[in-house]
């Protein structure tokens, strides 16, 4: 949980680059969908971003791609975190 909730949020990077590691979003777009673009989450890219800079977002997508983004990130830092031990 976020020290500030409401104030800011940990963000993926969402992209157009289908790379292999990339997911797509496909149909998990509750609102904001290009129709012309296919979209990508990349779940080892992610940061914090205050609120107050929140500018046009993008979307809103559902909790089970969220989760499983989540899920995904994890394992990225779970397996870095063992390589470096």
């Amino acid at each position: 949980m976020l020290p500030y909730p409401g104030e800011e949020y940990v963000c993926a990077a969402l992209t157009t680059s289908d790379l292999p590691a990339n997911f797509e979003v496909g149909d998990a777009w509750v609102t904001g969908r290009n129709p012309d673009k296919t979209s990508y989450c990349s779940p080892w890219v992610v940061g914090t971003i205050k609120h107050r800079a929140v500018a046009n977002p993008q979307g809103r997508i559902t909790t089970a791609f969220t989760d499983r983004m989540i899920e995904r990130c994890e394992e990225f830092l779970d397996s870095s975190d063992s390589s470096h031990g």
